[in-house]
């Protein structure tokens, strides 16, 4: 969850959103069925059910059938074009799903997220994309989101599962 004193006050494009991965990630992997999602939610820290969270139905922003991720160093950005621009309305909590289907191909190339420690469940994990609920955590990946108004390097998110 993103809020909004967070995404600075005001409407702006979301077009790119960065991942930060730490020193123990690998060089990459193949994900399969690969999907982040952008939405609005009404609450100030996530409860265990993804459903629930969400004010809006969420709007897919990016989408591979099988991503293929290479070249990862730990300590830089792994940037994502978004299929389209997200128009963010300046005046709701933003929420961010990640997901994908089974286990990174192979298993041992997983990317890791550098994370911070929120004072709130701002983030919520699951194993499986297919799971209803997750563990709400304060462990939140370091994400930035490329928008109009420049944002800083944000950390935040509603996410299904950390790389």
């Amino acid at each position: 969850m993103v809020t909004v004193s967070d995404m600075g006050n005001q409407p702006s494009e979301i077009s790119a959103i960065g991942y930060m991965p730490s020193d123990y990630s690998d060089k990459g992997g193949s994900y399969y069925e690969f999907s982040m999602l952008l939405g609005y939610t009404d609450f100030s820290e996530l409860t265990k059910t993804f459903s629930e969270n969400w004010s809006t139905p969420p709007i897919e922003v990016f989408s591979e059938p099988e991503l293929e991720i290479m070249g990862v160093v730990g300590g830089e950005w792994l940037m994502f074009e978004l299929d389209e621009p997200f128009q963010y309305d300046g005046s709701s909590n933003l929420l961010f799903d990640i997901s994908w289907n089974g286990p990174v191909d192979p298993v041992y190339r997983r990317i890791y997220a550098m994370s911070w420690e929120d004072e709130v469940n701002s983030a919520l994990v699951a194993i499986s994309p297919d799971t209803a609920t997750g563990y709400p955590t304060t462990m939140v990946p370091n994400l930035l989101f490329v928008t109009t108004q420049d944002l800083e390097a944000m950390t935040f998110a509603g996410i299904k599962s950390s790389f």
